[in-house]
């Protein structure tokens, strides 16, 4: 079940000024000018950046925002809506037991208010998904006016003319989210958010307090040390941090001696010995937090 609240919902509950090392300065192996690491979440709401010591102050002295993709991709929706659609040879119906079928089906509708046969010909990734957001709904229902955390910076570039980037494509993203794992490994964790239901107040409670403390350390010690049978293989783990890291970290030094830049990521990506601070650090960059 963490896999889905690390991946989905990291969010503040109360917004008293963070102690937090969100915020992170590049500076350097003959860098002109300073440019910005910022760790954010899918779910993190806009209100919280007036309690980020020094993020406006940095974002507006940025030439360029970085993002993992460019949210506004007019593409995007269509790519997405197309590559959760499961192949016509097979169904969620197929995919599960009767059981399973019967289990899924009631706690969508308690939770979701929708009958499993109206997603029928949805990958189980992404019923996954709209189980574990409504679910997410029912924990902190007023929470959700402002989930644009990860789109807002490239909003306001958008609005001043100021260059977006991204780090990967829209449908390497899409990719990752819906064709990286098979349909019967996407049914087996489908099923585990399900049963897991009942432990997950909990952790979003535990997950939000680890994100205003700015613990990223714990946070991603949190997800790689999950223990349940339903968490992430090592070679998943990789997929979705270490390798695009890696990838990351070969575009990242060309955008900052171009001009200085503003790079919001998730918080995953920056704590770890294969995280973008460590990998920065390694490559020759000062990367330090910013502070109050």
């Amino acid at each position: 079940m963490k896999r889905y609240l690390i991946g989905l919902i990291v969010t503040c509950f109360c917004f008293s000024t963070i102690q937090a090392q969100l915020l992170w300065e590049i500076s350097g192996n003959h860098l002109k000018q300073k440019s910005y690491l910022f760790a954010t979440h899918h779910l993190v709401p806009i209100s919280i950046l007036d309690s980020i010591p020094g993020v406006y102050k940095a974002f507006n002295r940025t030439q360029c925002v970085v993002g993992e993709i460019v949210a506004n991709d007019p593409t995007m929706i269509n790519k997405m809506t197309e590559a959760a659609q499961i192949p016509s040879y097979t169904s969620i119906s197929n995919l599960l037991s009767p059981e399973e079928y019967h289990k899924v089906d009631s706690a969508l509708q308690a939770v979701a208010k929708l009958n499993l046969s109206a997603l029928e010909r949805l990958k189980p990734a992404m019923i996954s998904n709209i189980y574990v957001m409504s679910l997410y709904n029912t924990v902190y229902p007023k929470e959700n006016q402002d989930w644009q955390l990860d789109s807002f910076f490239q909003q306001i570039a958008e609005k001043k003319q100021i260059p977006i980037v991204g780090l990967e494509s829209v449908d390497k993203q899409i990719d990752l989210l819906f064709n990286s794992q098979s349909l019967e490994r996407q049914s087996f964790l489908l099923v585990g958010a399900i049963e897991s239901a009942n432990d997950i107040e909990t952790e979003i409670k535990t997950v939000n307090n680890l994100y205003k403390k700015g613990d990223l350390n714990e946070l991603l010690s949190l997800y790689q040390n999950d223990t349940t049978k339903y968490a992430p293989t090592q070679q998943e783990q990789f997929e979705l941090l270490d390798n695009r890291n890696q990838e990351w970290v070969k575009t990242i030094p060309q955008l900052i001696h171009q001009k200085s830049c503003f790079i919001a990521v998730g918080a995953l990506h920056l704590p770890g010995e294969n995280g973008l601070i460590a990998l920065l650090r390694k490559a020759g960059y000062k990367v330090k937090p910013v502070k109050k």
